[in-house]
C-alpha cells in the first residue's frame, strides 16, 4: 500500500484558508489594544521536543500499514502582564514527522497558536478571552472527547471563547462561558463546519483533597439545540492523583454529528522527585442515528526530569475502535468491524529556564 495520503501536505495552505489568519490577527488586535501600557512583567518559554515513534496502523483502516519515524518539534510560550489586573499569554508549536517516505512526511504535522486575554474585575471575579488555532495531521487530536480515531487524516480546528469565573468562597468557583468552534476535515467534501456551545460549570472542594467538577450547559449544531453534560472527581495526594470522569453530549465529529459518551479514569503517580508514571483507560460509546459504535481507549506514560531543563518520556497508547457494521463514507464499501492500533513513542523535551523582566521603577 502506497504512503501518498497527504496531498498538498508539503504546501503549507490550510484548510480554512484565509480565514484562519484574520480572526487570529483580530483578537491580536484587541488584546495589543488593551496592552498598551508599559510592561510590569513578561515570561518567555521555550520548548524543544524531539522522539522517535512506532505505529502498528498509521491510518488506521484494513491495511494496517505499519510504520516507524522521528518527530522533532519546538514551541514557545509568552506571558505578559502589563498591569495588575491585565495577563496576557500566547503560545505556538510546530512538529514535524519523518517516516522514510516523502510522501508521508511532513515538517508542519502539527500547527498550532492560542491567544488568551485575562481581565481581573474585582478580587474574586475574572473575565477572559481567547482564541485557538491548531492544524494536525491526526485528526482525532483535535476531538479527544469523540473517542473516534482516523489515522493519519489532516484537520483542522479555529475557535473563539468568552468566559466569566467568580469564586464563591475559598472551596466553590462558579464558571460560565460561550464560544463557538469550526472544523474541517481532509477529503470529507462537506467543507467548513461549525457549532456554538455555552457552559456552565462548578467547582466544588468536597473534602481536603477532593475536588468535584460539575459542567452543563446547551450546543448549537446542525440547526438545532442538544443538551451537553460533563463531571468529572479528582482526589489528589503527596504521591498520587486519581480523576474519575463521565461526559455526553450531542457534538459535531467532523463530517458527522454524534451522540458521544465517555467514561475516563487518571492515576498518576510519584515514584520519586524525578519519576512519574501515570495511565489513562477511557470508554467511549457513539450513536448516530440507531447506529452505536464503541471504541476503548488505554494510554500510558513514564517521565523521567533529569535537570530542571531536561525530561525524558515513554508513551504507549492502545485503542481499539468496534464499529459493528461499518461502511467507509469515502469509498462506500463495507469495512472490518473492529479496527485497532498501537503506539510507542520514546524521546526528550528541553525546557529552558523562564526569562523573566522584573517590574520597571
Amino acid at each position: 500500500m502506497e504512503l501518498g495520503r497527504e496531498e498538498g501536505a508539503l504546501s503549507g495552505e490550510t484548510l480554512l484558508g484565509p480565514r484562519t489568519g484574520t480572526v487570529l490577527a483580530a483578537l491580536a488586535g484587541m488584546i495589543g489594544m488593551a496592552a498598551s501600557a508599559s510592561a510590569e512583567t513578561w515570561t518567555v518559554i521555550p520548548t524543544l521536543s524531539v522522539g522517535a515513534i512506532y505505529d502498528d496502523n498509521l491510518f488506521f483502516d484494513d491495511a494496517r500499514l505499519e510504520a516507524a519515524g522521528l518527530r522533532a518539534g519546538p514551541a514557545l510560550s509568552l506571558e505578559y502582564q502589563p498591569t495588575v489586573r491585565l495577563k496576557l499569554l500566547g503560545r505556538a508549536g510546530l512538529d514535524s514527522e519523518y517516516f522514510g517516505d516523502p510522501s508521508a512526511s511532513n515538517w508542519d504535522a502539527r500547527r498550532s497558536a492560542g491567544l488568551t486575554a485575562r481581565y481581573r474585575l474585582g478580587s474574586h471575579t475574572t473575565v477572559s478571552l481567547s482564541g485557538d488555532y491548531a492544524l494536525t495531521a491526526y485528526a482525532a487530536e483535535l476531538l479527544p472527547s469523540a473517542g473516534v480515531d482516523f489515522g493519519r487524516r489532516r484537520a483542522e480546528s479555529l475557535g473563539g471563547k468568552v468566559e466569566l469565573e467568580h469564586r464563591l468562597s475559598s472551596r466553590v468557583l462558579f464558571r460560565v462561558g460561550s464560544g463557538i468552534e469550526a472544523f474541517q476535515l481532509e477529503r470529507s467534501g462537506l467543507g467548513l463546519r461549525s457549532q456554538i456551545g455555552s457552559d456552565a460549570a462548578l467547582l466544588l472542594q468536597v473534602a481536603p483533597h477532593a475536588t468535584l467538577s460539575v459542567q452543563m450547559g446547551p450546543r448549537y449544531l446542525a440547526g438545532s439545540f442538544s443538551p451537553h453534560v460533563a463531571a468529572s472527581l479528582e482526589r489528589t495526594r503527596t504521591r498520587t492523583r486519581l480523576s474519575l470522569g463521565y461526559e455526553r453530549g450531542r457534538s459535531l465529529v467532523f463530517d458527522r454529528t454524534l451522540v458521544v459518551e465517555g467514561y475516563s479514569v487518571r492515576l498518576s503517580y510519584r515514584l520519586s522527585r524525578a519519576l512519574t508514571v501515570s495511565a489513562s483507560p477511557a470508554l467511549f460509546r457513539q450513536w448516530e442515528r440507531a447506529t452505536e459504535q464503541r471504541s476503548w481507549h488505554a494510554d500510558g506514560i513514564a517521565a523521567y526530569r533529569a535537570r530542571s531543563w531536561l525530561t525524558a518520556f515513554v508513551n504507549y497508547s492502545y485503542v481499539v475502535q468496534d464499529r459493528g457494521f461499518y461502511v467507509n463514507p469515502l469509498t462506500r464499501l463495507q469495512g472490518a468491524p473492529q479496527l485497532w492500533q498501537n503506539v510507542l513513542s520514546a524521546g526528550f523535551t528541553l525546557v529552558p529556564r523562564h526569562v523573566r523582566e522584573a517590574p520597571k521603577q
